[in-house]
Parts: C-alpha cells; structure tokens; sequence
C-alpha cells in the first residue's frame, strides 16, 4: 500500500473545515435573515399597493380636476383682462382724437377774424336769407356768434340751447349748417352720442354742398363709434376718405380707421 507524500496529507486536511456540514447557529442566523428579507418584501409590496390606490383613489381625481377647472377658469379671467385693456385702449384713442379735433376746432375758431356787422343800408336792400323765421341777416349772425360764444367759454350746455333756438329761427339759413355741426359738436361733448348722431345726419342731408360735410362726416362716425354702431362708423370713414382724400378730416378718418382693424 502506497503511503500518501505530506503535500496531499497537508491538502487534504486544508479541505476538511469546507466539506464539514454548517453549524446549527448559523443556519439559524441564514433562516432569520432570509425571513427578515420576506417582511421587507412584503412591507414594501403593502406600501406600493397603498400608494397605488391612493394615486387611484376618487379623492385624488376630484381634487386634479378642480385643479384643471381652476386653471381654465384663471386663462378664461385673462383673457377678459385683456379684452378689457385693448377696449379701454381704444376707447382712449378715440376719446384723444375727439379732444384733439375739439380743441383744433376752438383755436381755429379764435384766431379767426370776426365778420363785420353788414351796413343798415346793405340790410335793408337785402332780401331775408331765411325760408321760415323771418329774420334779418343781422339778427341771424347775433344769434349763431351767441350760441358760439357759450362754446368759447365751456358752456356746451347753453351752447347747444343756444344753436337748437337758432336752428328754430334760422333751419335753412346762411349759417344752419355751422349750427348744426357745432350742436352736434356741443352734444358729443356733454356725453349725448344719440343727440350729436342727429344733429350731425340733419347736415349731412340738408346741406350735402356744405363746407361742413367732412368735418361732419368725421364727427359723425365718431359719434356712431361711441354708440357701438362700429360698421356703420367704419362705412362713413371710407366714404370720407373716398370723397374728400385731401381733407384734414380725411387724414384723420385714416388714422382712426387704422385704429379699428
């Protein structure tokens, strides 16, 4: 029988403590550990299926779509805030032009030279300048320079009292056509759009040759303007432009035209 070298008596004794069966302990410790790893699993597969109702619940679902209403509601409040702005915007625009017109209007009306009184001889040839009323040329001129005077000073009120009386006197006279424009003028000033709208088509029908008619065409779109009447306005502006295109009114008709496209 071969005895066996030291060399494989050394490995074979190396190999004894693996091919030994494990310990009771640590069985144990693997067994705990391994059922300490099945609590885990479970405890997170408890925990995921709670999350996973939670993001299912109906709870949830109302309060995304009270979120979602309340952010249609906020795009729907923006989008009147800006409605509003660019309304307010236009309406100021207007309301500018209105003032600029006004005031171009009384500065050409004061630096304009005052028509001398008509000789008593010359009245006295003439024959009446008016239809109805029978008044004289004189007393027609006192009236109109009266009822323009209230305007001068501010008084729109008393000024569109004073140009009703003298259209009263005067429909067909001499001045009815300036009457009626600045009594539409005086109107539209004091807030009375209905009122200016009138007065402004009665020129426009009565005296269609007057040199009124473009300012009139003007004031008046801009008195249908603030009626909400926005077509009509719209017409009456490309009418102006197309009729009178080298007018200051039809410079202006182009600038508020371009404001309402």
């Amino acid at each position: 029988m071969m005895k066996a070298s030291p060399r494989i008596l050394l490995l074979a004794l190396s190999l004894l403590p693996l091919a030994a069966p494990l310990s009771a302990n640590t069985l144990d410790e693997l067994a705990l550990r391994q059922n300490e790893m099945r609590q885990d699993m479970r405890a997170l597969e408890d925990r995921f299926r709670r999350i996973e109702s939670q993001l299912s619940s109906q709870g949830l679902l109302n309060l995304l779509n009270q979120i979602a209403e309340l952010k249609a509601e906020l795009a729907r409040l923006r989008g009147q805030q800006e409605e509003l702005q660019n309304t307010l915007a236009l309406t100021q625009r207007r309301q500018k032009d209105l003032y600029e017109d006004l005031d171009s209007r009384i500065r050409e009306l004061a630096n304009r030279p005052q028509p001398a009184a008509p000789a008593a001889e010359a009245i006295q040839l003439q024959p009446s300048r008016t239809l109805l009323g029978g008044g004289d040329v004189q007393s027609e001129t006192r009236s109109y320079e009266a009822a323009l005077a209230q305007f001068r000073a501010g008084d729109y009120a008393g000024a569109a009292r004073g140009f009703q009386a003298f259209l009263r006197d005067y429909p067909s006279g001499s001045l009815a056509s300036n009457a009626l424009y600045w009594l539409g003028l005086a109107q539209a000033t004091l807030g009375n759009y209905p009122a200016a709208v009138e007065a402004y088509q009665r020129l426009l029908n009565d005296f269609p040759t007057s040199n009124k008619v473009p300012d009139a065409m003007l004031s008046l779109a801009r008195a249908r303007l603030q009626t909400g009447e926005t077509a009509a306005a719209q017409t009456l502006l490309d009418q102006l432009v197309a009729r009178f295109p080298q007018t200051r009114a039809a410079e202006n008709a182009r600038r508020l035209l371009a404001t309402l496209k």
